[in-house]
């Protein structure tokens, strides 16, 4: 399964909480605060989008209210199999150190 560079940072991000749960606007934190300035509004599209990406693929649940039209996301907290796939993602990322 291939992620993006913000959905790994989503599921590390909910992984180093006790409870797996964070809410939707740490993620916003991904972006430099510059960026996030001038294109806040696309920049919330994406950070929905990943998340929503993450619930299809049952890594994780999300937490909101839904009208006819749209789907407001408040929390995300990581599933049993988002819990796996985000230690995956850590054990990958920390360097291996030669054994002398």
């Amino acid at each position: 399964m291939r992620f993006s560079k913000l959905q790994k940072y989503i599921l590390l991000k909910c992984f180093e909480k006790k409870n797996f749960i964070e809410s939707k606007s740490e993620f916003y934190n991904f972006y430099k605060k510059q960026e996030l300035k001038e294109n806040k509004n696309s920049i919330q599209i994406r950070v929905h989008n990943s998340v929503e990406n993450l619930v299809e693929k049952d890594l994780a649940a999300a937490y909101g209210y839904k009208t006819q039209k749209k789907w407001f996301i408040d929390k995300v907290r990581l599933t049993g199999k988002g819990k796996k796939k985000a230690l995956e993602l850590l054990k990958k990322r920390q360097r291996k150190l030669p054994i002398k």
